[in-house]
Formats: structure tokens, sequence, C-alpha cells
């Protein structure tokens, strides 16, 4: 499965350190990285099916379960990536001034589009059910990458808003029907 990332602003996947005059820094090397990427798939696939972690882990993988799939690193096309610097400080309450000792200098990523290949690197279940077979796992993938809108940190101060645009397959009323028929077919066996 192919998905295409197309940015509405800048995104920081920050690195957790810091270096000299930068407090929160990006790798310039690996900007999307396919840890990132899994786990922002896998949060959207349990806000879509909650209550069914176990639909999840059959799919995405866990402790005792690895999964069928591998996520690659983004690639970005267009224009871009370009690395930029912003500056914020946090506001006093009662003065409205800056704090003292309260500026951060944070990287940010300046991109139009990258995109991303889901591949299949394990066996899938030949049956469906509460196995999930392979055109099931990829249901469930494909609804979950479409259901990403935003990555990395700082997005509720508008950093890192994207649309995710999975093909092979793409999100279309047959797989919506046939996602959300499994979502129903995992909860009646779990109350079986």
């Amino acid at each position: 499965m192919r998905v295409t990332i197309t940015f509405h602003g800048p995104f920081r996947i920050a690195t957790g350190t810091g270096r000299p005059g930068i407090d929160a820094a990006v790798d310039r090397h690996g900007l999307l990285p396919a840890s990132s990427l899994k786990g922002l798939m896998r949060d959207s696939a349990e806000r879509l099916l909650p209550g069914l972690p176990r639909l999840v882990e059959a799919v995405f993988g866990g402790p005792r379960h690895p999964t069928a799939w591998g996520w690659e690193a983004a690639r970005f096309t267009g224009e871009g990536p370009e690395v930029t610097t912003r500056a914020r400080v946090r506001l006093d309450e009662k003065s409205g001034a800056a704090r003292r000792d309260h500026l951060m200098y944070g990287e940010e990523v300046w991109a139009h589009a990258a995109e991303f290949t889901v591949t299949q690197h394990g066996p899938c279940p030949e049956t469906g059910g509460p196995l999930l077979d392979r055109d099931g796992q990829l249901a469930v993938l494909a609804c979950a990458a479409a259901g990403v809108h935003s990555l990395g940190s700082g997005r509720r101060r508008g950093l890192g808003w994207v649309r995710w645009t999975p093909e092979d397959p793409g999100v279309d009323e047959e797989l919506i029907t046939r996602f959300t028929g499994l979502a129903e077919q995992w909860r009646n066996h779990q109350h079986a």
C-alpha cells in the first residue's frame, strides 16, 4: 500500500534532544521515520476501532504477535523539505509580557508532499473472522491511514496538519463497508 501525505503547513517530529541554540531539534536525516508513521496509523486505528484492541493488534502487532507489515520512512516529493526555526515565548498571565527564561527555539519542516509504503513481509491468515485475512488487514491499514490528519508536535499550535491518501487499496465505499463489517464481526466474536 502506498500513502501520499499532503502537508497543509509546517510540522515537527523532534528528536527529544536539543543542540546549541535549538531547544526542539529535528533529525535532518530522518524527518518522517517509519516508526512515527506506523505509530500514527496505529493510533488512528485505535480511534476508529474503539473497544477492539485485539483487532488492532492483529494488524499492527503486539508483544506476542508480530505484524505481517513493514513501514518505510517517508520520501519527500516536489519542493522541499526546508527546515526553519520558530521562536516561542511563554506569557505572564497577569501582565501579558514574556516570562523570564521562557524562550524556546524549535525547528520545523516545510514540505509540499511525501509518500511512503507499507509492504507485507510476513504471512497473513488465509481465513476471515477473528484471524483477519490479507484483504481485511489492508482495509484496516487503508482506513487507518486515511484517518490521520496531524503529525508531530505542536498540533494545537498549528503545526503538523496533513491529509493522508492511501492507494492500493484506496478508500472508497466498498472498502469502508468491508472495514465496518470487520469491526462488527470482531465485536460479535468478542461477545460470543
